[in-house]
């Protein structure tokens, strides 16, 4: 979940900068403040679990895949400004929401332990709200330009 941040990218600095709409900077405001209350209590399920949480590994192929397609999304972003930044990180940020809503699911179906499941659950709920902005604010930002 902080694979970004991680990654030296800061998302909402980036909207704040670049975006032009209100609503895009504030979405982004509050999916980076969202972030880090999710890490913890992962870290303290996982902890629990006895499972030791690791951070991205830049050697390991998956890690630096991760690492390597943030980088190569913020460096997109931050050649654009305004309604081409609005409309590019929106896009982005509603197809990641949907691929996290695939992974979180396979999750759910093969958790076993309650607290790991209702965690998952409880991610699923929050990730299809984001979802759900995310296309609102695209919505209202561009109506049928998309």
């Amino acid at each position: 979940l902080h694979a970004a941040s991680q990654a030296g990218i800061n998302v909402s600095t980036l909207a704040d900068q670049r975006a032009k709409s209100d609503l895009v900077k504030a979405y982004a405001r509050t999916v980076s403040s969202g972030n880090p209350e999710l890490n913890a209590k992962l870290m303290l399920i996982a902890q629990k679990q006895g499972i030791e949480v690791l951070p991205l590994d830049p050697q390991t192929e998956a890690g630096k895949s991760l690492i390597d397609r943030l980088r190569a999304e913020a460096v997109m972003l931050g050649s654009l400004e305004g309604d081409a930044f609005d409309k590019a990180y929106m896009t982005l940020v509603t197809n990641t929401q949907q691929s996290i809503i695939q992974l979180v699911n396979a999750r759910i179906a093969t958790a076993t332990d309650p607290e790991v499941k209702a965690f998952f659950t409880d991610l699923k709920t929050m990730i299809e709200k984001r979802l759900t902005t995310a296309q609102d604010i695209l919505a209202k930002v561009y109506g049928d330009d998309i």
